[in-house]
């Protein structure tokens, strides 16, 4: 009989015990680049197509008349940077995501830096840590692979002064 009830006790308490659901955890975001003459831009969000949608529409919204291409998606995000690359012919922008700390970011921008043959110099300009956090970045220059021209930087195509906005996506409110 006391095992009859200690089954039926139990069996009582285990509708009680199914209410009580762990917590929601939250959604691993992921990071979105587009990318235009003008730089990059990028939105973070769980679905890689709505990051990369929300990032080629700021980079239509701000670089007019300029095509707005995906660029890059990683996911999770982790590490991420933008760097501005300055060549003899053009500068243009180049993001890279998915690093695992601050420290391998930097060592990859630097060895993307140093492999491109026409680089002259990068600078970085945006990192944006796991959480989304974004942080403007002076005075981080690496060597590319191009030899400095008699002139100096001065010489060079002048940086595009545009700086991308960033927003961190949010998914769609249902209903009314």
């Amino acid at each position: 009989m006391r095992l009859v009830l200690a089954i039926l006790a139990i069996f009582a308490a285990a509708p009680a015990a199914a209410q009580d659901a762990p917590p929601e955890i939250p959604a691993v975001q992921g990071i979105g680049f587009a990318h235009s003459g003008a730089g990059e831009w990028l939105c973070r969000h769980e679905d890689p197509a709505e990051a990369l949608a929300c990032a080629r529409e700021l980079c239509a919204e701000q670089s007019p008349g300029l095509e707005c291409l995906p660029a890059a998606w990683c996911y999770p995000a982790r590490w991420s940077g933008i760097m501005t690359v300055r060549r003899a012919a053009d500068t243009t922008t180049h993001a890279l995501c998915g690093a695992p700390n601050a420290t391998a970011l930097g060592d990859a921008l630097s060895a993307l830096c140093a492999a491109d043959e026409d680089a002259v110099v990068c600078d970085v300009t945006l990192t944006v840590d796991p959480e989304g956090n974004e942080q403007a970045v002076e005075g981080v220059r690496f060597a590319g692979a191009a030899p400095m021209p008699p002139g100096g930087l001065e010489i060079l195509p002048a940086a595009e002064e545009v700086a991308p906005e960033t927003k961190e996506s949010e998914p769609a409110a249902e209903g009314p």
